[in-house]
């Protein structure tokens, strides 16, 4: 209960400073039932691979895939609005976002088998601050900032209900014998955790051009994120000396915003912690391009280096290649202006 003490204070600190925020600037508060602005979101993936998927104890492994997707709808409850970023420059979001995130992996085998998907639905409350910046010149062209802080809930399974090691019978929690060792069954094994994530992510944009719908744009993000075993579904005691305690990572992204159409360059780097045995971090780099008429669709490849990230197979080495669609099922960050005001993210 400790544990779930400190979650529920730091959670209950962050709502607090959001109402607090709210009354106190209540005259400026707008509500946006419609048109929410999304910031710093999953996004929806669907892709194929060269490389064939290794999982232990499967008689075809490693299989050639077939596809993988990731399908991430950001739910908007009503979006408080403080400012106007069209107006005065500046503006403060408060957004509140289900979304419910599934990764399928469908095997190129006799029978196109879909390995136990990963469900991870997670609610996000999330503050956001846009800005732009103007220099001495008023006739140069101006930067923009948008920061962002998530404190997100969520729960990680796969559905399965067999032993979580491949030496034990039965199915979970019932299993023989009861304390079991690695390997992990990676075919059947239950996989389940409920976690706690905070992100901190800024973008600055710059060399904005209202007239042509460009922009050049920089950004970081960090998260830290904490396994738990409270609650239905949470994570057990198993687990959590083979998973680990949590993760960390950081990322950088780099957008070219050309004429609305979108070039992006991410790198991410992620890591557990508390984990034995000693897993070596994952690194990623991708390219994306959204063109200008295509309603939030655009093409990616991606390159992935370390632990698998799909739910049990997680001790998976990996060196994956992946190229296929990326959606932004919401519009992207797009703050429309006036004529003779610049445009903050697109």
């Amino acid at each position: 209960m400790g544990q779930m003490g400190r979650w529920g204070r730091c959670v209950g600190a962050l709502l607090g400073v959001v109402l607090a925020w709210g009354e106190a600037r209540a005259e400026g508060l707008q509500v946006e039932y419609d048109l929410q602005t999304p910031l710093f979101l999953d996004r929806t993936y669907l892709f194929v691979s060269p490389n064939r998927i290794h999982r232990l104890g499967d008689p075809e492994s490693p299989a050639p895939l077939l596809f993988e997707g990731q399908f991430a709808p950001n739910l908007f409850l009503p979006q408080l609005r403080l400012g106007d970023f069209k107006e005065d420059g500046r503006e403060t979001l408060f957004s509140l976002v289900f979304t419910p995130l599934i990764r399928l992996r469908v095997l190129n085998t006799n029978s196109s088998p879909v390995i136990p998907p990963s469900y991870i639905p997670k609610l996000t409350l999330q503050a956001a601050h846009l800005r732009l910046l103007r220099g001495p010149d008023k006739d140069s062209q101006p930067r923009a900032v948008a920061v962002g802080l998530n404190a997100i809930l969520g729960h990680y399974s796969n559905g399965a209900q067999g032993c979580f090691f491949a030496d034990q019978t039965g199915t979970d929690p019932d299993c023989t014998p009861a304390e079991g060792s690695l390997p992990l069954n990676e075919v059947s094994g239950s996989f389940s955790t409920n976690f706690l994530r905070f992100e901190l992510h800024g973008r600055l944009g710059f060399g904005v051009d209202p007239q042509r719908v460009s922009a050049w744009i920089l950004g970081a993000n960090g998260f830290y994120e904490l396994n738990s075993s409270i609650g239905p579904g949470g994570m057990s005691h198993a687990q959590r000396e083979v998973y680990g305690a949590g993760h960390w990572g950081l990322g950088l992204v780099g957008e070219r915003a050309l004429n609305g159409t979108r070039f992006r360059l991410e790198g991410t780097f992620s890591k557990p912690f508390g984990e034995t045995p000693f897993q070596r971090p994952t690194f990623s780099l991708e390219a994306a391009v959204n063109p200008w008429w295509s309603a939030g669709f655009g093409l990616f490849a991606r390159y992935i280096h370390g632990q698998d990230y799909y739910n049990i197979l997680f001790l998976e080495r990996i060196s994956f290649w992946q190229f296929g669609l990326v959606f932004e099922l919401n519009p992207g960050a797009r703050l429309k202006t006036d004529s003779d005001q610049p445009p903050g993210f697109w």
